[in-house]
C-alpha cells in the first residue's frame, strides 16, 4: 500500500517543465457537457447507451453488449474511488467526470462526423485531491492488468493502477501521452491517452454554465 502523500498544488514550473498544463474533456456539441451515465438508474443508463450507439457507432461500439460494458463500468468506478483514497485522495462526488490529461488524438478522431468539441481546463484550478489518472481508459487499464498479463501491450508499470496527480506527471516523464503509438506498435495497443477522473464538480461548475447550451 502507498503511504498517503503530502498534498499540495503543484507549482506552475513543475507543470510547465513537461509541457502538459491542461486538462480536456470531449463531448457532443449539441448536448452539456460533464454528463455521467453513472449517475443513471440501470434501466435508463442502458436507454441512454442504445441512443448513443446508434447516434455515433464507431465511438460508442463498448455499449453493443451493455450488460457487460455496464457491470464492468460499476466495479472499475469502485476501484479507482478505492484505490485513489488508499493514496489519500479525497472524492467528493460518488462518481467522476472523464477527461484527459493533455489531449487525446484518439478521442478526436471519434468525433469524425464534426459533431465533437472541447474544453480545456488548466491543471492549476484542479485539487490534487480530488483528481485521480489512470494510463488510458481506467476500465481498460484495470481488464489489461486481471485478464491480459500475458498479453505483449500489458505493462505493469501503468496497468491495473490508479495514479495521483504527481504520480501521474512522473509516469508521463516516462512514457509520454499516447499520440498514435498505438497504430503501429503492438506493444502499446490499447495505450489511446491517460485519463483524468475528477471527483468534484467545483472547479467544473464554471465551465457546465458556459458550454451548457
Amino acid at each position: 500500500m502507498t503511504a498517503p502523500l503530502s498534498w499540495r498544488r503543484l507549482s506552475t514550473t513543475v507543470i510547465v517543465e513537461i509541457m502538459i498544463d491542461f486538462l480536456t474533456h470531449y463531448y457532443r456539441k449539441d448536448k452539456p457537457p460533464f454528463q455521467s451515465m453513472s449517475y443513471l438508474a440501470d434501466a435508463e443508463a442502458e436507454h441512454v447507451g442504445k441512443e448513443l450507439l446508434q447516434e455515433n457507432p464507431k465511438a460508442f461500439s463498448r455499449f453493443r453488449k451493455f450488460q457487460t460494458y455496464w457491470s464492468r463500468r460499476k466495479q472499475t468506478d469502485q476501484w479507482v474511488q478505492s484505490e485513489f483514497k488508499k493514496k489519500g485522495g479525497i472524492p467528493i462526488e460518488p462518481y467522476p467526470q472523464y477527461m484527459v490529461l493533455g489531449s487525446s488524438s484518439y478521442i478526436s478522431s471519434l468525433g469524425d462526423d464534426g459533431g465533437y468539441v472541447e474544453i480545456r481546463i488548466p491543471l492549476s484550478e484542479f485539487d490534487p485531491k480530488e483528481v485521480s489518472f489512470t494510463y488510458s481508459d481506467c476500465m481498460v487499464s484495470r481488464y489489461i492488468s486481471e485478464y491480459e498479463r500475458d498479453k505483449a501491450y500489458f505493462n505493469p508499470d501503468i496497468h491495473g493502477k490508479v495514479f495521483t496527480l504527481p504520480e501521474i506527471l512522473d509516469v508521463v516523464k516516462v512514457h509520454g501521452i499516447p499520440n498514435g503509438e498505438w497504430k503501429t506498435d503492438s506493444t502499446k495497443a490499447f495505450n489511446f491517452f491517460v485519463e483524468a477522473q475528477v471527483w468534484s464538480f467545483r472547479p467544473l461548475t464554471k465551465y457546465v454554465k458556459k458550454y451548457s447550451n
